[in-house]
């Protein structure tokens, strides 16, 4: 159920916030990209996250490039019935334009992209057809080979395209009815993190954001995003400069210690250009820290392969 809140400072006139919010934004990859150049600066990560931000202007083009393929009737109408996300990730019968997706960011990152990278984009852009349908299967099953971690990014990415374009093209009302709270209502994707919004509808409540498709839907916050336990959620961040205790982090790591896994909530109050997938790669320290305390990550990012090491 959608969080209710006040608009006026009456009782008597309640808006409800929206549940599920589309990405119908065209400019999320370029604000994306941007993100990821400013968290690059300075950072030890900086040549890896400057490739990511070529990698979302990729995105941006290509997302423009194309229009979304028609969902199929019977799959709008079995979400409308009977609550079943009408992309499934692992179901949806992805149309070949997503493969055309895939080659316009492999050549836009690889225009600009340094000497080190250029193996990796050209053997990608060498690959068949029938190799790449196989990783990208492989990819929305989190089952990924080690020998895949080279093309994740550029595979992930061109799936977020593809996926989001056919996001953006339903209506709230075709998925209003998939209540599981913990998968996206659109594709069925795990989220890659939480993100408390600021300003608008949104403003103060706290959005799951899938790694696939980018379409956010509401959940309450300290509650966990896995098992949706309120009960042994905790929260665990890195150090900042202004404040030892980590209470002005604009990342942190929502731990559960009934299920032992985590997902990271990001907080545009305490960042306003905090990003789910940027920050989230950004701070790769935050995911060591946790892991160590033996909790699971709970949710993938597509853009990044995590090796079987």
């Amino acid at each position: 159920m959608a969080t209710q809140i006040i608009t006026d400072g009456s009782t008597d006139r309640v808006r409800e916030a929206p549940r599920v919010v589309l990405p119908d934004n065209p400019g999320l990859f370029d604000e994306r990209a941007a993100r990821f150049a400013q968290l690059a600066a300075g950072h030890p990560m900086g040549a890896y996250l400057g490739l990511l931000a070529q990698v979302c202007r990729g995105q941006h083009a290509a997302l423009g490039a194309r229009a979304a393929v028609p969902v199929p009737a019977a799959a709008l109408e079995q979400s409308r019935a009977f609550g079943m996300p009408p992309l499934s990730a692992q179901a949806h019968a992805r149309s070949p334009t997503w493969r055309d997706d895939l080659r316009q960011i492999a050549g836009t990152v690889r225009a600009e992209a340094p000497a080190p990278a250029q193996p990796t984009l050209e053997r990608l852009q060498a690959l068949d057809d029938a190799a790449v349908e196989s990783m990208a299967d492989r990819l929305l099953t989190g089952n990924s080979l080690d020998e895949d971690a080279a093309f994740v990014p550029f595979v992930g990415a061109a799936l977020q395209v593809y996926f989001g374009r056919q996001a953006a093209s339903l209506a709230v009302a075709d998925v209003s009815r998939c209540d599981v709270a913990t998968v996206c209502p659109v594709c069925g994707m795990r989220p890659v993190a939480s993100i408390i919004r600021v300003g608008g509808e949104q403003a103060s409540l706290r959005y799951l954001v899938c790694a696939l498709c980018q379409t956010e839907w509401n959940m309450a916050r300290v509650k966990c995003s896995s098992c949706e336990t309120d009960k042994g959620v905790h929260y665990l961040s890195l150090a900042q400069d202004d404040a030892a205790d980590g209470s002005q982090a604009a990342v942190k790591a929502e731990a559960c210690d009934e299920c032992r896994t985590y997902l990271k909530i990001v907080n545009q109050d305490k960042d306003a250009f905090v990003d789910p997938c940027a920050d989230d790669l950004a701070t790769l320290a935050l995911d060591l820290l946790v892991d160590e305390q033996g909790f699971a990550r709970s949710g993938p990012n597509l853009l990044f392969h995590p090796g079987s090491g």
